[in-house]
Order: structure tokens, then sequence, then C-alpha cells
């Protein structure tokens, strides 16, 4: 799919803006604080329904307004158009496609998959087990077409549970639910991770990568036990606490580097090159299961601690697939490999299209 227009309003410093992109890449230059990390989160807003960069999108109404509001028009490999219409104020989200009103975002966020990529979301991987159980979930809601269905049955009977928990109340009428959707996930989340770590040791090649990546996954709950029986020996530990404990909802992506567990021993480059190599391993997995998903790809800030040798080949692997990317600099493009790009420069929340001898410096 392509972005062909986006209408922003009120979108943090974004007043008003009516753009066109470009089909292939699309640099974003300006002064930091410009706009150009909000342009990325109206395109985030209108293909997935919620912001990259907070979890809540009313954070994102430009100071002094009550709403904002965003229109954006994409076109689909097969000749579809498709009119997406959000407002969003302090209560919540309206969302329209082809003027029908949509009950969830999750409706929107698959036809219109998006990788984003950012300095903050390498941040979050490294430091918070939501945000890599987060990455890992995103690669399966969009190749596995019954998953999202199974962690909504799980979400649903974990609320139960815990608000039984709390009240007192038997927790078993949950269990069997509980586990079962709870054991789908979790064998979905281990085949999902055997299929990445091929794919892995070819990105990790390709971005000429000097250490070795490994994945598994931590399921949530201590191997030997199966989920009913976790939960029923787990209960008084539970209810004292209020919600529970243990489960698929508490997993983890294990990563080992040079066979070492863990991230700490790694710079904020080499975390940053992990993070690229396992969210291009995870495109190229969704590109060879639905190959019609055309998914639009942005990197926030891309050339932040990379230096050129690793920046060219980050480079060179995006320009091997035929798809629409947003890419942010708050210098010049010189880095960024222009040749066939089209470029933007943003500030003071005000677009224009720039000029190629004025963005190289």
């Amino acid at each position: 799919m392509r972005l062909t227009r986006l209408i922003v309003r009120d979108v943090r410093n974004l007043e008003a803006i009516d753009w066109r992109p470009a089909e292939g890449l699309n640099i974003l230059v300006g002064p930091n604080g410009g706009g150009k990390t909000s342009l990325l989160e109206a395109i985030h807003l209108a293909a997935v329904g919620r912001s990259f960069r907070t979890r809540d999108s009313s954070q994102a109404i430009r100071r002094g307004c009550n709403e904002l509001a965003i229109g954006a028009w994409f076109a689909h490999a097969d000749g579809r158009t498709q009119h997406i219409r959000l407002h969003r104020d302090s209560g919540g989200a309206r969302i329209l496609s082809d003027e029908r009103e949509l009950r969830a975002a999750s409706e929107l966020a698959r036809s219109l998959p998006v990788l984003a990529l950012s300095q903050d979301g390498v941040a979050r991987f490294r430091s918070s087990r939501g945000e890599r159980r987060a990455v890992l979930d995103w690669g399966l809601f969009h190749v596995e077409q019954g998953f999202h269905a199974q962690w909504s049955r799980f979400s649903a009977a974990l609320q139960q549970r815990n608000a039984a928990l709390r009240r007192g109340q038997p927790d078993e009428p949950w269990l069997s639910p509980l586990a079962e959707a709870g054991e789908t996930i979790t064998a979905s989340r281990a085949g999902y991770l055997e299929r990445l770590q091929i794919k892995i040791g070819d990105f990790s090649s390709r971005l000429e990568l000097d250490f070795t990546i490994a994945i598994a996954l931590q399921k949530g709950w201590r191997d030997g036990l199966d989920l009913r029986a976790l939960w029923r020996a787990s209960e008084d530990k539970d209810r004292a606490l209020g919600y529970t404990s243990a489960g698929p909802h508490r997993a983890d992506l294990v990563l080992r580097v040079d066979q070492k567990l863990g991230l700490e021993n790694l710079s904020s480059g080499q975390v940053k090159l992990l993070y690229l190599v396992l969210r291009l391993a995870q495109l190229d997995d969704l590109l060879s299961v639905v190959p019609a998903s055309e998914p639009i790809i942005f990197f926030d800030d891309l050339a932040a601690e990379l230096d050129g040798r690793h920046l060219d080949a980050v480079l060179r692997v995006l320009g091997d697939h035929q798809l629409q990317r947003f890419v942010t600099s708050p210098s010049g493009t010189r880095d960024l490999g222009n040749d066939c790009a089209t470029v933007f420069h943003v500030e003071h929340g005000a677009l224009t299209a720039a000029a190629t001898r004025d963005v190289h410096d």
C-alpha cells in the first residue's frame, strides 16, 4: 500500500498540513521539534489507530485544542483506494474507513501494516519486557490470522480472573479458557521465533554485524508446569497481589549476543543494529507470508548512532523492496543516499518540498 495524501489538523505542533508524499523514499529534514516525528505519528494514527510515541493518544492533541483530526488516503496493490478519517479527543477516538465506522483499531491495523522504528522504540526494546513482547506480537498479528482472536480471548479471560481474585470469588471458571488460549499463543510465539532465527542470520550478514544474535522465548512461567497447574499453585499469591502474576502476558523475548545472555554489554549503536536486524527479519517474513501486504516503513532519526558503513547497509536492504519509506533527519541528507528520494523540509509545524541543494549540509 502507499499513502497518497495526508491531511493533519492539530497533531502536536502541526496546526494544518495537507501533504502528498512520494511513492518511494521520503526524507523529512529540519530542526528538532519542528514537526518531523509528529508527521510520522499522524501516519501511524491514521493507519493503526494509535500513536507509536505514547499509549494515550490524546497527548498528541495540539496544546490549547480539544481534538485532533486526520484524513488519509491509501492506495492498495490490488487497485483499491481506502480513505481513513480519525478524530481523537480526551474521551477517545472515532475511526471511519470509507465512511464505515470501525469498532476497533485492530480492524484498521490489519489492512494497513506499518513498521514503525524510532530511537525511543530502540530504548524501550532494550529496557522493557513489555516492548519486546509487543515487537514479537506485531509480527504474529500480521502473519497469523488467528493470533489476534486468541489474544483477545486470553485478555478477556485474564481480566475476569483478575476481577475474581480481587473480589474473593472463585477463579476456576476462567482457568480453562485462559489456559487454552494461552497455550495456543505460546505455541505460535515459539514457532514464529524459530522461523525468524533463520532470517536473523541472513540479515546479520547483510547489515555487516560483528556479533551473532540468537533469540528464544521466555514464555512467562516456569517450565514443567501446564497453565492450569500454574494458576492453581499460585492462587493464594495472586489473590494477595490482586492480579495474575505469571502466564503468557508476562512473556519475554530472550536475546543472546555472542552466546552471552542480555544486552547489557552492547553499545547503543549495537543495540540499534540488533533491533534493526530483528525488525527487518520480521518485515521479510511478512512479505514472504503475505506478499500483498505492502507495509509502510518509517525510521525516526535512522542515522543516529550508526556509522556510515552500517547506515549504507541498512539503506541497501531497504532499497530491495519497492515499499513506501519515511526517514527523518535533523540536519541534512548527505548520509541517507537521497538520489532517488523526495525531500521535505519541516520546521515550526510547516512542511515544504525542499530543493536538493538546500538539504545536503
